[in-house]
């Protein structure tokens, strides 16, 4: 399942869909292995071939980012506890200007030692997933809960299939691909002519390349 509101209602009337040619950059949730990275890879692929993914510790940190750059977008995600707060912070710079459904990665219960966990790491936003008589461990992604739950620092973690693996974490429970929504905020005037990269200013040692092999 993967659809963008390019319908009628949507746009006014003898209008064409916005282009995105102009973006050089994408930012958004890190570590390497979040839904919001397969997200934005799959976007930029679709919309700005030429642009880079950059991945940052917080949506906050990469919504400042964008702000700084006229040839940026953010890429966030409706579940994120604060979106509304990064919205209204930045009003007078961005606007949204692009939503699409995707599904996510298969989310999962994982475990470091097997066993069902005493302290699972996870991000607020699927935390309702982990069952109530587990304490929970709130981190900023739902890769970083699964580095987390490697370090030891929790027995267990709600992540992405593709973060449980690269950790080499025990499935416990598969909830499976959850359609989500995400969303795109660029500059409130998109003038990419008269405005210079800012590519330099970002270090970007996290971008890899995404091949969907879903029927979503």
């Amino acid at each position: 399942m993967d659809a963008h509101l390019e319908t009628p209602e949507y746009l006014a009337k003898g209008t064409a869909p916005l282009s995105f040619d102009w973006v050089r950059q994408v930012h958004t949730l890190g570590p390497t292995g979040t839904n919001c990275e397969r997200a934005a890879l799959r976007w930029a692929a679709r919309h700005c071939k030429n642009a880079e993914v950059f991945l940052h510790a917080t949506m906050e940190l990469a919504a400042e980012a964008v702000a700084k750059c006229r040839k940026s977008v953010l890429l966030s995600v409706v579940a994120y506890p604060h979106l509304h707060s990064i919205i209204y912070e930045h009003i007078g710079e961005l606007k949204l200007m692009d939503v699409f459904i995707m599904n996510t990665d298969n989310m999962v219960l994982a475990s470091s030692t097997g066993e069902t966990p005493k302290v699972c790491a996870t991000h607020p936003a699927p935390e309702k997933l982990i069952p109530a008589s587990i304490e929970r461990k709130f981190v900023t992604s739902n890769a970083q809960a699964a580095a987390v739950c490697a370090k030891g620092e929790a027995d267990g973690c709600i992540t992405t299939l593709c973060a449980a693996n690269e950790f080499s974490l025990t499935i416990l429970r598969k909830h499976g691909p959850v359609p989500m929504g995400f969303t795109i905020h660029g500059p409130l005037q998109a003038t990419p002519a008269s405005h210079p990269s800012f590519t330099s200013e970002f270090q970007n040692p996290n971008r890899r390349e995404f091949h969907d092999t879903e029927s979503l």
